[in-house]
C-alpha cells in the first residue's frame, strides 16, 4: 500500500469513528432525556396517588382497653386526683348546701300558712263548732245502718222471706227502722205504717216523724232489699226536715240546699216543666244515696263472706 492509499484508508477510519462517535453521544444524550421524561411522570405519578389517597384515621388503630388504661393510670397522677377530690368536696357542699335552703324554705311556708289553720277563722275551729257528732252530710248514719240491715236481714232471713207470715216481715220491717231512726239520731220518731198507696208508691215522709209504707211492700213476691232500701229513704228524709229545722249540725250550704229543695218539692209536673221538682230534687238526691248505699254494702259484704 502506497502513502496515499495509506492516508485515504486512514481519512475514512477517522471519519466512520467520528460518526460512530456522533452517534453514540446522540444515543446518550436520547437516553438520558427519555429517563429524565420517566422520573419526571413517575414523580407525578407519586403526587398524585399522595394527594387521592385517604390519610389513615390514628383513632381507629388504638385499641379501646389501650384508652381506659390510659385513662386509669392518668387519674392515679397526684395532680389528677387532687383535682377530682377537689371536685368531690366542692359537690358534696353544694348539696349539703341545698338541702339546708330547701329545709329554710319549707319552714318558711308552714311559718307563713300555720296561722291560717290556727286561726279564729279556720277550718278546724268551723268544724270544732259543729260539734263532736259532725260527719260529713253525705254519709252521716249509713255506717250503722248497714251493720243494723246485715244483722237483721241476715241471709236465713233473706233467703226465707217468702216463707214468713205477713205479721213476721212488718215486725222485721219495724225493727230495722228503729234502727235507722237511731243511726240518723233523729229527734222525732213515731213508727211505721202500713197502708194502701197509689201504684208506684213504695211509701212517704210528712216530716211528723212517721214513715208511711205500701200494703205491697210487704207482700211474699216483693225483695227484702226493697224494704230495707225504702225504709232507709223515707227516714232519711226525716233526717233532712230536722236538719233545715236546727235539730241537727250540718253545713251552711247544706241546709240552704235542703230548705230551697222544700220549697220547690213537686212530683206532680213532668222533669221537663219542673226538672228539680222531684227525681232530681236534691232531697230525693240524698235520700236514693242513703238507701241504695246500704244495699250495696249488705250486698258486698254477702257476696266477699
Amino acid at each position: 500500500m502506497n502513502i496515499e492509499e495509506h492516508n485515504l484508508e486512514r481519512t475514512r477510519q477517522d471519519s466512520l469513528l467520528a460518526e460512530l462517535s456522533r452517534d453514540s453521544a446522540m444515543l446518550e444524550e436520547t437516553e438520558r432525556n427519555s429517563s429524565l421524561a420517566n422520573l419526571e411522570k413517575n414523580e407525578n405519578r407519586s403526587d398524585a396517588i399522595e394527594q387521592n389517597s385517604e390519610k389513615p384515621n390514628l383513632a381507629s388503630l388504638i385499641h379501646p382497653a389501650a384508652v381506659a388504661y390510659g385513662l386509669h393510670k392518668m387519674s392515679e397522677m397526684p395532680a389528677v386526683r387532687e383535682v377530682v377530690d377537689n371536685c368531690k368536696d366542692s359537690i358534696s357542699e353544694t348539696f349539703s348546701d341545698l338541702g339546708h335552703k330547701v329545709s329554710e324554705f319549707f319552714s318558711g311556708i308552714y311559718d307563713n300558712v300555720k296561722g291560717f289553720f290556727a286561726g279564729n277563722d279556720s277550718d278546724a275551729k268551723a268544724i270544732e263548732k259543729l260539734g263532736g257528732n259532725f260527719v260529713e252530710q253525705r254519709d252521716f248514719g249509713l255506717d250503722k245502718c248497714t251493720e243494723a240491715a246485715k244483722d237483721i236481714f241476715n241471709p236465713g232471713v233473706i233467703e226465707n222471706w217468702a216463707n214468713l207470715s205477713l205479721e213476721q216481715r212488718k215486725e222485721i220491717a219495724g225493727a230495722y227502722a228503729a234502727e235507722v231512726a237511731g243511726a240518723f239520731e233523729l229527734q222525732n220518731f213515731t213508727g211505721v205504717y202500713f197502708e194502701d198507696l197509689d201504684p208506684g208508691v213504695m211509701g212517704f215522709n210528712n216530716g211528723d216523724g212517721s214513715i208511711h209504707l205500701s200494703n205491697s211492700l210487704i207482700a211474699a213476691w216483693t225483695s227484702p232489699l226493697e224494704i230495707m232500701n225504702t225504709i232507709t229513704h223515707e227516714l232519711r228524709h226525716q233526717y233532712q226536715f230536722e236538719a233545715v229545722s236546727g235539730y241537727h249540725d250540718v253545713a251552711d250550704d247544706v241546709k240552704k240546699e235542703w230548705a230551697t229543695a222544700q220549697e220547690i218539692y213537686n212530683y206532680d209536673q213532668p222533669y221537663c216543666y219542673d226538672p228539680w221538682g222531684y227525681t232530681y230534687n236534691p232531697l230525693e238526691i240524698d235520700a236514693r244515696y242513703a238507701g241504695e248505699t246500704v244495699v250495696r254494702n249488705v250486698t258486698h259484704d254477702l257476696i266477699n263472706a
